[in-house]
């Protein structure tokens, strides 16, 4: 598996990627970042009770699609940026707490798509508040998307130790 990270690493590809290319694949990345994380945390913070309170959490429904949309941004960018330097980033703790935490962060929010703002209208009043489960799933949401955040800025100031095959 080294052999094939090493490989993708030293191609003509990712020296491309990172010498020309990398601009506008992490201005992608950050604008789907926006749109994952950002639009998720809203409906997070709206299904535990804070912000406007008049929106019915089941108006939140139709930002979904501009998650999904964000999401596969970030997972072809992702893709794009993990391929500079796959070797050190597959032997990065930080690099799996990251995904790590993207999984987690996503199957809560499916979750509550599923539970909350995909099932009739019983939270459509305004004012209407989530049942509990679903508040502190909406916080352990919150939590995992900051932590991923936090662990991918950390990423991109530690790809550069001496980390992976290659280090030897």
């Amino acid at each position: 598996m080294d052999h094939l990270l090493l490989a993708l690493q030293n191609s003509q590809f990712a020296y491309w990627l990172s010498q020309g290319a990398f601009p506008p694949i992490i201005t992608v990345h950050s604008a789907g970042m926006a749109l994952l994380v950002g639009l998720q945390g809203m409906i997070n913070l709206r299904v535990l009770g804070i912000g406007r309170k008049g929106l019915p959490i089941a108006a939140m429904r139709r930002f979904m699609k501009y998650v999904w949309i964000g999401f596969w941004m970030n997972l072809c960018s992702g893709i794009l940026l993990f391929s500079i330097y796959p070797d050190k980033y597959v032997h990065n703790t930080l690099f799996r707490f990251k995904i790590a935490f993207i999984v987690a962060g996503l199957v809560l929010g499916a979750v509550m798509n599923s539970t909350l703002l995909s099932v009739g209208d019983e939270y459509g009043a305004a004012g209407t508040s989530a049942p509990a489960r679903t508040r502190a799933l909406a916080a352990l949401s919150l939590a995992c998307w900051i932590s991923a955040i936090v662990a991918g800025r950390y990423l991109a100031y530690s790809t550069f130790a001496d980390i992976g095959a290659s280090a030897g």
